[in-house]
């Protein structure tokens, strides 16, 4: 019989309350089930793995956001025995969005009884160490530093959810919001001033932001996204079009280069972004990575046509 774990954030709203009708949905059911709450940050890893190495056949859906989901997919990779998927309490709950949304995953019956569909991760090294693995959208520049700096202004959060976000964003683009990098995508080799640079499996991030509508999480190839460096002015200017997906209509900035694998390379320290989380690096490597992930959608889900 096959296990279904619900790991809950407590920290995310809703969860607990959420938790309590994924039990009641599994009792009515004559499901196998467990309810386990993660205590601090990076616990959510070492439960899923956990699980996995129990042996059998499990699901584990995590009533969290996307930054729980990424801890899940770092526990979950390399262990075929396990199946995720997302009961979105977060504030942006991006990756799901691939699939039809939000809502569809609040169907909570629909998503136990759901199906599965295998994913591409993306394998992220940091200044030649192991890799650890993402989901979603991995990107350097100006939304990695607005990223970064979220972390360290959340004590603004007492003058409203979004004045971290703003204090962050200021700052980034008041120090600046392009810089010199290497960016080479399979082996093609480009150097300079870049405002942004995304390597995408899936399609949005940031809470929103569109950056590759066209992206396919099982399609084998990431779409790497390389906005050059422009004016705070004109980033201004075109950030609306950006996070609306519309890269395509963009080819005066934005260069967009599918393939399997990129690194990025800079003389001075640069913030990388991976599915939320944030980390300082002089070289980041994204690649396919040689996992799968078994991930659980509703039967009712729109899923990427497979290229």
């Amino acid at each position: 019989m096959t296990r279904h774990l619900f790991v809950v954030n407590p920290k995310a709203r809703g969860a607990s309350a959420l938790a309590e009708e994924c039990a009641s949905v599994c009792a009515r059911l004559g499901l196998e089930y467990a309810v386990r709450a993660s205590g601090r940050a990076g616990e959510i890893i070492g439960i899923v793995s956990e699980e996995a190495e129990r042996g059998g056949d499990a699901r584990a859906y995590i009533l969290g956001g996307d930054g729980s989901l990424n801890e899940a997919v770092r526990g979950a990779a390399g262990h075929g025995g396990i199946a995720l998927s997302q009961i979105p309490c977060g504030t942006g709950n991006d990756f799901i969005r691939c699939f039809g949304g939000k809502d569809l995953f609040l169907d909570l019956e629909g998503l136990i009884n759901g199906r599965e569909i295998l994913l591409d991760l993306i394998g992220v090294a940091i200044d030649g160490g192991p890799p650890r693995h993402a989901v979603n959208i991995c990107s350097v520049g100006v939304d990695a530093d607005v990223a970064a700096g979220v972390e360290r202004t959340k004590w603004a959060r007492r003058w409203g959810s979004k004045m971290p976000y703003n204090l962050s964003l200021a700052a980034a683009v008041l120090r600046g919001v392009k810089r010199p990098y290497t960016v080479t995508v399979d082996g093609r080799r480009q150097e300079g001033l870049f405002t942004i640079i995304t390597c995408c499996n899936g399609q949005v991030y940031g809470g929103g932001f569109k950056a590759c509508p066209d992206a396919d999480p099982c399609d084998g190839r990431l779409e790497c996204l390389l906005v050059k460096g422009v004016s705070r002015l004109t980033l201004m200017r075109i950030v609306g079009d950006y996070a609306a997906g519309k890269y395509k209509e963009m080819t005066k900035y934005i260069r967009h280069t599918p393939g399997k694998a990129m690194t990025v390379e800079a003389a001075k320290p640069f913030f990388v972004n991976y599915d939320g989380e944030t980390v300082a690096a002089r070289r980041a490597e994204f690649a396919l990575s040689p996992h799968k992930l078994r991930f659980i959608v509703p039967k009712t889900a729109v899923t990427p046509s497979v290229r």
